[in-house]
């Protein structure tokens, strides 16, 4: 049940503030919005922090790096909104394995029961723990400053701020990094 909590939690803060813009944004001119939308909205879940310093058994290369970081965030985003909407197919370009099917679940849990989260991402701070050999897996944690809205049928029922961790496993897809998992684990 905590994991699903914090499931329908992440996803509701990260697609709340996009939908929160939209809403208030609405009467405006399509070319007042236009900006706004583009710079806050659209724009991925902000990495504070990247740390890839001192990784083993090699070091993560920086165009590594920068499309870790790209894809990352992309992901973030992917999952707000698909909790916020109860969309499961959002989640098929940023995930795979462990991490889709988890959070397939939760959506659909959610979504059975009227629910949905809207997320407020304000940040993340990203520590990189292995880096295989054959760069075909990337662990890391992550500490994630979310603001989560619960609702049901469209009405907040609780709010919370939190501050959330997570172990992270990518690995490479075709173009890009894919999250196999994205687990909450209790803060050291």
């Amino acid at each position: 049940m905590t994991n699903l909590m914090f499931n329908l939690r992440a996803a509701v803060r990260l697609r709340s503030a996009a939908l929160g813009l939209a809403i208030m944004l609405g009467p405006i001119s399509v070319q007042m919005i236009l900006v706004p939308m583009t710079t806050h909205a659209a724009a991925p879940a902000p990495l504070q922090s990247f740390n890839s310093a001192g990784v083993s058994p090699r070091p993560v290369e920086d165009t590594t790096s920068a499309s870790i970081q790209r894809d990352y965030a992309h992901a973030w985003k992917s999952l707000v909104v698909a909790l916020e909407e109860n969309r499961t197919e959002l989640l098929n370009e940023n995930f795979t394995g462990t991490a889709r099917q988890q959070w397939q679940e939760a959506i659909h849990t959610q979504k059975q029961n009227g629910l949905s989260r809207r997320i407020v991402d304000h940040g993340h701070s990203v520590r990189v723990t292995f880096y295989s050999l054959d760069g075909s897996a990337l662990e890391a944690t992550d500490t994630a400053d979310l603001e989560i809205q619960y609702r049901e049928g469209g009405k907040v029922i609780s709010t919370e701020r939190v501050q959330a961790h997570y172990l992270v496993l990518l690995t490479p897809a075709e173009n890009s990094w894919k999250l196999r998992m994205l687990q909450e684990v209790p803060a050291n």
